[in-house]
């Protein structure tokens, strides 16, 4: 079934080996439009982004984030999803999330859970993170609850996110965390448990430059809570080096990179042994 009402963006970056597999999940999941935008490959990504179905816009190599505002230029639908080009959208997710924003006008984002997906093809079911989501939980949690593809957004509020105060920062990395934040600014956010996306655990530039990718987050949490007079807790300098590290240890444990992985947790461990003591006592962990 088609639903008329949306569009779903793709940045693609050299996707030529999962680029049809995300085109043809957006179409299975009823996109009425696919839109891919060629971020300046130099394999064959946009002649088979076209042979699945989809539009192809080309941009000289710019980043995701500015690819998916060249392809929010072309959308026309009132709703957006931002797919990642080795992810798929889950089709019964996707409706439910489509209805309940054709049924709660005062919602700007209709969310679901995510579904990781490693190197192996093992999958592994997410949880809802934190609920509610809004502009405070967003600052005071100090991470986004979930992966673009997991996300319907309304387009209006979309479109009204440059013109709101604050200003943004458009950081080079957290783009993602910051649209989000200003989305909450502009309407009410709904998460519920139900898959609506199965999401690439090998991770990306956020896992390749871990560090960087998590000092502008915390450099929008600072900003955005100072606007807003929210009181956070910043994250230490020895905190912001393992949450790297600890991003790092998942992506290559995700990859098959077994030893990579446990040489990241080791570094982790001996950055502030006595808090990843705490930590690791805290989770319920279980085998997989």
């Amino acid at each position: 079934m088609t639903i008329e009402q949306l569009s779903v963006v793709i940045p693609a970056y050299r996707a030529g080996g999962t680029i049809t597999r995300a085109v043809e999940s957006a179409r299975n999941a009823g996109a009425a439009h696919v839109i891919v935008v060629d971020d300046g490959s130099d394999d064959d990504t946009a002649l088979q982004a076209e042979t699945a179905g989809a539009v192809v816009y080309r941009q000289t190599n710019a980043g995701a984030s500015l690819a998916r505002v060249l392809g929010a230029k072309h959308v026309t639908t009132d709703y957006i999803i931002f797919l990642d080009a080795d992810d798929e959208l889950i089709p019964e997710g996707v409706s439910a999330s489509v209805r309940r924003l054709e049924e709660n006008p005062g919602l700007v984002v209709a969310a679901g859970t995510v579904i990781g997906v490693g190197t192996d093809g093992n999958e592994r079911p997410f949880p809802v993170r934190f609920d509610p989501v809004n502009t405070e939980t967003l600052l005071t949690v100090g991470h986004g609850p979930w992966p673009p593809c997991a996300a319907v957004v309304r387009r209006s509020a979309y479109e009204r996110t440059p013109e709101l105060d604050p200003p943004p920062l458009a950081p080079r990395y957290a783009e993602d965390y910051e649209l989000l934040i200003r989305l909450s600014l502009s309407g009410a956010i709904d998460v519920r448990d139900q898959p609506t996306c199965r999401y690439s655990l090998a991770g990306g530039k956020s896992v390749n430059s871990a560090r960087s990718a998590i000092e502008a987050k915390e450099q929008l949490r600072s900003y955005y809570a100072q606007f807003l007079n929210i009181d956070i807790v910043l994250m230490s300098e020895r905190r912001l080096a393992m949450a790297a590290r600890a991003r790092r240890a998942r992506a290559h444990w995700s990859s098959g990179e077994k030893s990579e992985a446990a040489t990241q947790m080791i570094k982790w461990v001996a950055t502030d042994p006595s808090y990843a003591l705490r930590k690791l006592a805290s989770k319920p962990w279980k085998r997989n």
